[in-house]
């Protein structure tokens, strides 16, 4: 085996090998990577890899003959179609078209073994950037482990480790407030931020548990803090507001403020079943609110005052 990484994300160990070279990320890698942020997520332990990825690189991309789109996104600025998930029988095959990354996977049923074809590049010859399979294939193939296996959820929103290593996540939509809380937070406490964007949520012997994870929104500020799970105290959702007000909500409502923020497998029945299952445990039993704040550092004491 030529080269090897080995990342921990939310506690789940996912092992990337191949028999050829590693490149080292260019100065835009680097940038799109914010690499001190992800450096972080390199493991050395000795654990067994829940995931492995061996990564191939090819002059033709291997045929797909005989599988259907299941899932087909479109890049936001261009609106040309960035990735797609197909399925043949069992498996899975996961195609991104974007230029700088294009690249065939094929994924086994409990998607914790994948097969990933990368092309030849005349100015990179047989090697290999691990910035090709980080964004997107790697965040698509998480989701649908941990929705699979049941075994946590990707939430939209801030993940903070406050005070007494308390934790505390902010759940909303784009321009709900998420990056704004982020450098709020930031800037004016001594608590941790986990991620602006893309949460991800765990449960071990009944308690709920936050992590960051790789994939981050705007604000990013923060991405040279370590990468800390903290137990989670409180779910808040969030809005801006001529003045900030907090108001606890049932399980119910909070259930249903909640499903359209997660990161659902829409191509699974089980996946579908587990993540809404395991939304319904989270909001029963975290205490849940629906939190208006103004755009100012008055937020923070509120916030703890709950």
């Amino acid at each position: 085996m030529k080269s090897e990484i080995r990342l921990k994300i939310a506690d789940v160990i996912i092992q990337m090998q191949s028999r050829f070279a590693l490149l080292q990320p260019t100065k835009e890698e680097r940038r799109r990577l914010h690499s001190e942020r992800f450096n972080n997520f390199f493991y050395k332990g000795k654990g067994k890899p829940e995931i492995l990825i061996k990564v191939n690189i090819v002059k033709n991309f291997p045929k797909v003959v005989g599988a259907r789109p299941i899932f087909i996104t479109t890049h936001f600025q261009g609106g040309e179609e960035d990735w797609s998930l197909l399925k043949k029988g069992d498996s899975y095959i996961y195609e991104c078209h974007l230029h700088d990354r294009k690249q065939v996977v094929f994924v086994n049923k409990t998607f914790e073994k994948a097969d990933a074809y990368l092309l030849f590049q005349e100015i990179n010859g047989w090697s290999w950037g691990m910035g090709g399979i980080i964004y997107d294939f790697l965040q698509v193939l998480l989701i649908n482990y941990l929705s699979l296996h049941n075994k946590g959820i990707f939430v939209h929103g801030v993940g903070l480790k406050d005070k007494n290593a308390k934790g505390l996540l902010f759940a909303g939509k784009s321009r709900a407030g998420k990056s704004t809380s982020a450098r709020l937070w930031h800037r004016y406490s001594n608590a941790m931020v986990l991620n602006d964007d893309r949460m991800i949520v765990r449960k071990y012997a009944d308690k709920f548990f936050i992590y960051g994870s790789c994939w981050h929104g705007e604000f990013n500020d923060y991405l040279d803090t370590r990468i800390q799970p903290a137990p989670l105290e409180k779910l808040f959702f969030i809005y801006h507001a001529t003045r900030n007000t907090a108001k606890k909500i049932p399980a119910k409502r909070a259930f249903s403020l909640l499903y359209p923020n997660l990161f659902p497998a829409f191509w699974d029945k089980e996946s579908l079943e587990n993540i809404a299952s395991f939304a319904k445990d989270l909001v029963s039993t975290i205490p849940c609110y629906r939190l208006g704040f103004v755009n100012n550092k008055r937020i923070i004491p509120f916030v703890r005052k709950i």
